[in-house]
């Protein structure tokens, strides 16, 4: 696939956007895409790619912007391909495109230099000389929506360019911005068409509306609002991970959130909570919003300047309620056996457990009867290997029904993963929620699991209990999904699982589907589209362990299930199960 984009940051910085470079929107749309491509390769063997083309150079100097600040901008995304380890990305210049004598490494100062030789001999090469602007604009729908959607950025993005005041009027200055627009498209056409010959084979992805007809419309940012492109706003995070984007001048103004700064320059608004905030007298901790949801939270003064003993337990306890999972990472002294299980203590009362209190997992070993040291059968990639520690309790009718004891965990490595070697999923039923398909039933199923899985000292009194679908969460008050994914026996060396649904025909009465529709809407139907879901990269957290890692997570708003993973690796990690007192 191929995407023309990331040209370089707006113009407007007073209103619009951050700064001149990159910042944390840039990160989580190129994060979005990584995972776009990596969602394709888990149903397409040979996997996507996508090169992103930049377009900087087509078009910086209608806007006044320095042909320095578009190769800044290019480099800073590079920079953070590199650190995020997007591999499903690459980058294309201007230069890759054109037919010129230059040197086949640019440094800043030769990439200036040519600056203006790429833009004539794209125009030279590939621009159409009677190309009528005007008349494309009234023929073709994709050129009118381009047209329109140039119109609408620029009106913000020149506003500190070419103010309005004296000797500017707003009509002048609207017939200037329809000007600039179309000197857009008649570049436009001309790169698209360099882009064709340079790319032919590869999917065309737009930035723009589109008919489809030639190039697939998508958004880069995961946000409930129009502004979808990152260099033409700022990014905000609320407290319960849920992701919005906006003018910078909205959250200025806006008493809820504050402003967050990355190596000194800022770079995203975050909701203010004094739930991020505690060890000040050491220095502190910075937390950091993780790509789809999550949070990590690292000492500010750096490496091992807290330690696990710093800790504020409770604190983390309740984000990982709103806000799960949360990563602490660079914390000293996690790996301490005694620190560990005392650090576990203060987060809450320990579940109930068979023998020991902390769970140890440990990779291809031989299982052993005693749950207190649980050895994966399976191929782990410190996932959570389902077992959920539950109580069966009678119901005012007399019907039985499973009740977590155990809403929480803790867990430490003491390996660091092996490159590859899996991801530990978790998914955020918050974000769930936003892409369950139309079709699927209303909340109102209740799910039913037999067997148990794994075996657990309740199995035998649990089996074919029903377990809720959709439970209130017992903080927030909100919805919450709660689906365990069926296991096939040829994935798992404990007992096979599947899920059956009560009420799916009732649920889906009213919900105004065809009849096609509704005839698939059935136990399998319901129960594939809902693990598909849970590894939707646009919801499902994919975490690599890194030795010393801490995670809490709020096993009522969180559902993990297995990874892949490549078995037989030195992998070690060890978790506790808790609940508030």
């Amino acid at each position: 696939m191929c995407l023309p984009a990331f040209p370089f940051k707006s113009p407007n910085t007073s209103t619009k956007v951050l700064g001149r470079l990159p910042d944390k929107a840039e990160e989580f749309a190129l994060a979005h895409l990584n995972g776009l491509c990596a969602a394709i390769g888990d149903i397409y063997a040979p996997g996507a790619r996508l090169m992103i083309v930049s377009d900087g150079l087509v078009y910086n100097d209608l806007l006044g912007v320095p042909d320095k600040d578009v190769w800044a901008y290019g480099e800073a995304l590079r920079a953070i391909k590199a650190r995020g380890d997007f591999r499903h990305i690459e980058f294309c210049r201007l230069k890759d495109l054109v037919h010129i004598d230059v040197p086949s490494e640019l440094d800043e100062i030769r990439y200036v230099a040519n600056a203006t030789n790429f833009r004539h001999a794209l125009l030279k090469q590939f621009g159409q000389p009677d190309y009528n602007v005007s008349l494309k604009i009234s023929e073709d729908e994709d050129t009118c929506l381009t047209y329109r959607g140039y119109i609408k950025f620029l009106e913000t993005d020149l506003q500190d360019v070419y103010p309005i005041g004296e000797g500017r009027s707003k009509s002048k200055y609207k017939r200037g911005i329809e000007y600039i627009a179309k000197q857009m498209l008649m570049r436009g056409d001309a790169f698209a068409r360099a882009v064709r010959e340079r790319f032919p084979d590869r999917l065309r992805l737009s930035i723009h509306p589109s008919t489809g007809e030639n190039k697939i419309p998508i958004s880069l940012l995961p946000t409930d609002t129009p502004f979808t492109t990152p260099w033409h706003c700022s990014i905000a995070f609320r407290l319960d991970g849920t992701t919005t984007t906006g003018h910078r001048s909205e959250f200025d103004a806006d008493d809820t959130f504050e402003l967050m700064y990355e190596d000194s320059r800022p770079s995203y608004f975050r909701e203010k909570s004094d739930l991020l905030s505690w060890a000040a007298e050491k220095g502190g901790v910075k937390c950091e919003p993780l790509y789809p949801a999550g949070l990590m939270i690292k000492p500010a003064a750096g490496r091992n300047a807290l330690s696990i003993r710093d800790v504020d337990a409770i604190k983390v306890r309740k984000l990982s309620q709103i806000n799960s999972p949360v990563l602490l990472r660079d914390f000293a002294h996690t790996r301490k056996r005694n620190l560990f299980v005392e650090k576990a203590r203060e987060f809450s009362a320990l579940a109930p457990q068979r023998s020991a209190v902390a769970f140890e997992n440990k990779d291809n070993s031989v299982v052993e009867d005693d749950l207190g040291n649980v050895p994966s059968v399976e191929r782990m990639p410190f996932h959570h290997d389902g077992r959920y520690i539950t109580e069966n309790r009678s119901k005012e009718d007399g019907s039985k029904e499973l009740i977590p004891t155990s809403n929480f965990e803790l867990c430490t490595a003491l390996t660091t993963q092996p490159k590859d070697a899996g991801y530990m999923l978790s998914s955020l039923p918050t974000l769930i929620s936003k892409y369950t398909p139309a079709h699927l039933p209303p909340f109102s199923l209740r799910p039913q699991t037999s067997p148990a899985s794994p075996p657990s000292p309740d199995s035998a009194a649990t089996r074919g209990l029903p377990l809720l679908l959709i439970a209130d969460h017992q903080t927030t008050g909100h919805l919450n999904l709660r689906f365990y994914e069926p296991r096939h026996r040829s994935r798992t060396g404990f007992d096979a699982t599947y899920r059956t649904f009560d009420n799916v025909a009732a649920a889906t009465d009213g919900c105004g589907q065809d009849t096609d529709a509704a005839e698939v809407v059935d136990d399998k139907s319901v129960c594939d589209a809902l693990t598909s879901l849970l590894r939707d990269r646009r919801v499902t957290y994919y975490h690599a362990w890194e030795k010393g890692d801490l995670l809490v997570c709020g096993r009522f708003l969180t559902m993990h299930m297995p990874g892949h993973s490549a078995a037989g690796c030195d992998q070690e990690f060890w978790r506790v199960c808790f609940d508030c007192d």
